[in-house]
């Protein structure tokens, strides 16, 4: 029969969380910075801060999230 695992000790849980949480923060802030550059590359190429910004609408980076 299926036997049940143990719950882990609160302490490791409590950092496995941590470590989830801060892995979506760098997630976040990597998709931050793609975009700026992005944002940069289009500005350094002639465009208007609204033509960048509705350039990266129409086509918006993106990042492996298995990064």
């Amino acid at each position: 029969m299926y036997q049940q695992a143990e719950p882990l000790p609160k302490p490791i849980q409590q950092a496995l969380n941590q470590i989830a949480h801060s892995r979506a923060l760098l997630y976040q802030a990597a998709c931050r910075d793609k975009i700026r550059k992005e944002i940069d590359e289009l500005l350094n190429s002639g465009m208007s801060h609204q033509e960048a910004i509705e350039a990266l609408r129409t086509n918006p980076p993106t990042i492996d999230p298995t990064y």
